[in-house]
């Protein structure tokens, strides 16, 4: 043993305990309020098992082979479950030492006192082992089932006990002792744990009717009672039942730890007047084995129903506690809500509000001047869709915004608390968003007035050019997309450009249309390399100030050879679909984005008659898989499929565009020269 705190269970002061790992950092032993080193907590209770063990064996009436009661029993017991299990054998061999010599002091032969102390200590490991369970865990009390369990482990180990105590007598040849423990021992320890052993397990921390004053009524008429039915009356009258009426007033208003105090002086004051031949229990009348047989009955009586009382009252108090707390939680924070809050029901016909906080009455006056339909407060337009939202309701709540008959928007939510006799009782929650609406209107206008001229600035109906043939398709992931396209045809060259600059929405949208515009203010003649450089000379001041890059694919082909050549900015999907071979050739460079490099070599080659240039952009690749094997085998489909134009072709490529969800924009297009 050491007295360090590393031994026992931390206790905490919440309502439900809170059972903290055992290391060096574990507080000492805690008991009520204070805090007592585990060392301290031991040698204390060691010293008080050795005076009790001392007090009924000096007391024992004559005639009586074994005392009349064992408070030792309750305290070993109570040592135990403090500490962890691995602690428990040397706990008992503790209380074996201390009650050992008491023993043979006492009188008893030193074989039979061996004996004994070791089915205290047996039944003692025993009880610590089944009480603190799998878990290895303080017991606690704050059921009555804790409490069925507590008594029923008692049982198990004091009928141990009792078979063991009742062998020694017999074997070391001590008969009477041996029927007289049958008779006894089990109710007397059982008697003393359940009188004890409670006041070192988990407490309640229930909440305490009685004041000071009132406590100590309620213990000197419980003691009172008691002295009078245990000392003072010399009669067999069964006057024991006089002291309930006390104790269930105890049970009723003072604390179970409280409760369990007075109980031990109950017990103690009717052990002392029953071995003085007092008492309604009074041994010298009854006789030794009986009227220590109806001496523990009562005691385990007092014990079991007024601590099931004192339990089951704490347990409606602290429920009744929770409940007003929770009430007055909701009160608060339903009526400081700066969002409108009502509850109401939904009959067949209408809505009626029951309850609305301060909040609610400023938004819908009309309940200041105490109308309760929803239909007068909000329009019958908006309750009819508030209905309708309710009649669908997935889950538990659904969000919608209404319309009231003054213009005004509120965005609502509603829940459904349940059904009751007059209909379905909702709760409402709501605010005004009317700036808010009008707000998003204004930004939904402008955004569609871009993305109509997003729309605008494409190519419009493509040139018929002899010879060839052109496909495109864009489909923005929001209104205003990143992407861009440009088909130009100036004799002798046609120009393709496609674009993606990094981002959706209208800042990409702006700079799509920049960089759009910076590539049509070239010479359609001029090198693809160049027109790429002079551009990235415009953009690049642009590019810097929002940190963006664009990727980008410039295509210059000769009408008449076919021959074509081309610069790739970072962008790496170009590739020409050979006709005759069905073969799908990817055209790229390790050239940067514009807005990240400075410099874009020229690459070229030669479309034959049937062959098709094709350019594509992320999205198209997300498409089909995000892999660049997944796009060149959806592109070889079209390569080697009969008749396929370019327009056929960027359909195909394109067709499940509306189906990614928060996707890239998708942009395709394709250039095929005759066969």
């Amino acid at each position: 043993m050491t007295g360090t705190a590393e031994l026992s269970d931390q206790v905490t002061s919440s309502p439900r305990l809170s059972h903290a790992g055992h290391g060096s950092d574990t507080p000492p032993f805690r008991i009520a309020r204070w805090q007592i080193p585990d060392a301290v907590f031991i040698i204390v209770m060691l010293l008080a098992l050795a005076v009790v063990t001392a007090i009924t064996l000096k007391l024992q009436p004559s005639g009586l082979l074994t005392p009349p009661w064992s408070p030792a029993s309750g305290i070993a017991l109570g040592l135990g479950i403090c500490f962890r299990r691995r602690y428990t054998w040397m706990l008992a061999l503790a209380v074996a030492a201390v009650s050992l010599p008491i023993l043979v002091w006492l009188g008893r032969p030193a074989p039979l006192a061996a004996a004994l102390t070791a089915a205290l200590a047996v039944e003692m490991i025993v009880g610590t082992l089944l009480l603190r369970g799998r878990q290895d865990r303080r017991p606690q009390l704050f059921t009555p089932s804790d409490l069925a369990r507590f008594l029923a482990i008692a049982l198990v180990s004091a009928t141990l006990y009792g078979v063991l105590a009742s062998a020694a007598f017999y074997l070391l040849g001590y008969p009477a002792g041996a029927v007289e423990t049958l008779q006894t021992a089990v109710l007397k320890h059982v008697a003393g744990m359940a009188l004890l052993t409670p006041l070192l397990m988990a407490p309640t921390y229930r909440i305490q009717r009685a004041g000071y004053a009132e406590t100590v009524g309620h213990v000197i008429w419980t003691l009172g009672t008691a002295t009078g039915v245990f000392i003072f009356d010399d009669t067999l009258l069964p006057l024991a039942f006089l002291t309930f009426p006390s104790l269930v007033a105890a049970a009723l208003r003072l604390s179970t730890l409280q409760l369990s105090l007075v109980l031990i002086g109950v017990a103690s004051i009717a052990s002392h007047g029953s071995v003085n031949g007092l008492g309604p229990f009074a041994f010298d009348q009854l006789g030794g084995p009986t009227g220590v047989a109806l001496l523990q009955a009562y005691q385990l009586s007092i014990v079991a129903v007024l601590l099931t009382l004192s339990l089951l009252v704490g347990s409606e108090r602290e429920m009744s506690s929770r409940l007003h707390e929770s009430e007055e939680l909701f009160r608060k924070s339903f009526n400081s809500s700066v969002a409108g809050k009502l509850m109401g029901i939904r009959t067949a016909d209408q809505w009626i509000v029951e309850r609305a906080n301060p909040s609610a009455r400023a938004l819908l006056p009309g309940l200041q001047g105490g109308i309760r339909s929803l239909d007068t407060l909000m329009g019958r337009d908006a309750v009819g869709k508030l209905s309708q939202a309710a009649d669908s309701l997935v889950g538990d709540n659904a969000r919608i915004v209404v319309q009231l008959d003054d213009g005004r928007s509120l965005n609502v939510s509603i829940a459904v608390i349940g059904e009751t006799t007059e209909g379905t009782q909702f709760v409402v929650h709501f605010h005004d968003v009317t700036e808010s609406e009008r707000l998003r209107q204004l930004e939904q206008e402008e955004l569609n007035r871009a993305a109509e001229v997003q729309r605008a600035l494409l190519p419009g109906k493509l040139p018929e050019t002899p010879g060839w043939t052109f496909g495109t398709s864009t489909s923005p992931a929001k209104q205003i997309g990143g992407d861009f396209y440009d088909v130009r045809v100036h004799q002798p060259s046609i120009v393709l450009s496609l674009g993606d600059v990094m981002g959706k929405g209208m800042d990409a949208g702006m700079l799509a249309a920049a960089t759009r515009t910076a590539l049509r203010s070239h010479d359609p003649g001029m090198t693809p390399s160049a027109v790429v450089t002079h551009a990235a000379g415009i953009l690049e001041g642009d590019l810097r100030r929002v940190s963006a890059f664009v990727t980008l694919a410039y295509v210059q082909v000769d009408i008449d050879s076919g021959d074509f050549r081309f610069a790739d900015a970072g962008h790496g999907l170009h590739y020409v679909l050979r006709t005759r071979s069905g073969r799908v050739e990817r055209l790229s460079s390790d050239d940067m984005p514009v807005g990240l490099g400075d410099q874009w070599r020229e690459l070229s080659g030669r479309l034959a008659p049937g062959d098709m240039i094709l350019l594509v952009s992320d999205g198209v690749l997300e498409l089909w898989g995000g892999s660049l094997d997944g796009l060149e085998n959806a592109i070889a489909q079209c390569a080697n499929g009969t008749g396929t134009g370019p327009q056929e072709a960027v359909d195909y490529l394109c067709a499940n565009a509306g189906e990614l969800l928060d996707g890239d924009d998708v942009t395709a297009v394709a250039l095929r020269r005759a066969g």
